[in-house]
């Protein structure tokens, strides 16, 4: 069920202030990475909403436009610029208002009225060969259309990354009301906060259909999660569980990478959203795994536990990190690379298999114990350092390669 947003600027709640110190820590290293291409940046908020809250804090427009204006003027990239463009179906005159002393010096600035579906393919007709940054934060779910996600990668940019807020939950409370399955006496999802959606306009849960559902799964595959679970085979948290791992699964099939992170306030407790990042190339993964993890340790250290230091290093499922697992892990998944693969390439393959289970750098710490103990080779190149010493880095550069492959028996 949807409900009118009228209020939802009015002050920035904890679940916001996460969602954008996941977006305001990465786009630092985004934009500085992506200048050097010298292709052209294109960053699009597609749900922009007023782009600052009534109680002074900044919303996502104004937090990337300081970021883009710092990277500027950072930059050594010769006429250096990011240009910008900013959606929005309700607020469009209150954001322009809200950041009119931000200029074009930067890059181009645009706001648009209007929704983003209707508008977003027009938006990046002319930007083949650019790179393109999507961050897609709506209301609620009924917008995020699969197929135009499917299109988005036959575009042919440069590059692309999406960071999508997908509710996971409340994408299956609806699956269940359209199939008419019972859920009230499941804590998981009875007991969720009514999904805020873009458009004012109240939408009837007979509005919805499957046909609308599979749009925003691409794909069908979310009814047979509903039917298992009416018969019991799982409660709403697997369900929700299965129903991420599918959607993710899917949109693999346009995309090379894709990472997610649950966004809870207890141990424990359901998400309240999931953060999907997307992209088609590595160091844009890696980036974002790292951003991820760390993240992570903030919301658990500051909100969960108010400030309090945990006895054990949590990943972003707020499982406990097992470095033994870990390498058991790497070790099968180095089996589907039997020639070898590169360092980078393998790390996000690595998280985009299996989530955000740890930072890179205890990846690498494993790395060096496998290669000590004979379970891996790594090929290196150089070979040697600046000071001919045998190279032990697993970092690769433009001048640097590293090879993992599982050694063989």
């Amino acid at each position: 069920m949807s409900k009118d947003n009228k209020d939802f600027f009015k002050s920035k709640n904890s679940w916001s202030e996460i969602k954008d110190r996941l977006l305001s820590c990465y786009l630092p290293q985004y934009f500085q990475k992506l200048l050097m291409t010298r292709k052209e940046i294109f960053y699009v908020d597609c749900f922009a909403g007023k782009g600052k809250f009534d109680d002074g804090n900044d919303g996502s427009p104004i937090i990337a436009l300081k970021i883009r204006d710092d990277c500027i003027k950072r930059s050594k990239a010769e006429n250096a610029r990011i240009n910008t463009c900013f959606i929005d179906l309700n607020y469009a005159d209150e954001l322009k208002a809200n950041i009119a002393d931000f200029c074009d010096s930067s890059g181009s600035l645009t706001v648009i009225s209007g929704k983003y579906e209707e508008k977003i393919e027009q938006i990046l007709s002319n930007k083949r060969g650019a790179n393109i940054f999507l961050y897609i934060d709506p209301y609620g779910i009924r917008a995020l259309d699969s197929n135009l996600f499917d299109k988005f990668a036959s575009y042919g940019f440069y590059s692309i990354e999406l960071l999508i807020n997908m509710n996971s939950f409340g994408f299956f409370r609806d699956a269940c009301r359209v199939m008419q399955v019972d859920y009230k006496n499941d804590e998981a999802l009875n007991s969720l906060e009514e999904i805020v959606e873009y458009d004012p306009t109240y939408i009837s849960v007979s509005q919805q259909s499957e046909e609308l559902l599979s749009n925003i799964a691409g794909g069908d595959y979310w009814k047979d999660i509903v039917m298992d679970y009416k018969a019991k085979k799982f409660d709403g948290y697997e369900a929700e569980n299965r129903f991420s791992t599918k959607y993710k699964e899917r949109l693999r099939e346009k995309y090379t990478y894709v990472l997610d992170m649950p966004i809870r306030l207890k141990p424990g407790q359901r998400p309240k959203y999931r953060m999907i990042h997307v992209s088609n190339h590595e160091h844009g993964c890696i980036l974002m795994a790292d951003n991820m993890a760390s993240r992570s340790d903030e919301l658990f250290i500051e909100i969960q536990r108010g400030g309090q230091l945990s006895l054990f290093d949590l990943n972003v499922e707020n499982e406990i990190i097992n470095m033994d697992e870990i390498q058991d892990k790497m070790q099968v998944f180095l089996d589907n690379f039997p020639q070898g693969i590169g360092a980078d390439k393998l790390l996000a393959c690595f998280f985009t298999e299996y989530g955000v289970i740890c930072k890179t750098g205890l990846i690498k710490k494993i790395w060096k114990t496998m290669e000590d103990s004979g379970l891996i080779s790594v090929d290196r190149n150089p070979a040697l350092t600046e000071n001919n010493k045998p190279s032990r880095t697993f970092t690769e550069s433009k001048r640097q390669s590293v090879i993992i492959r599982r050694a063989t028996k």
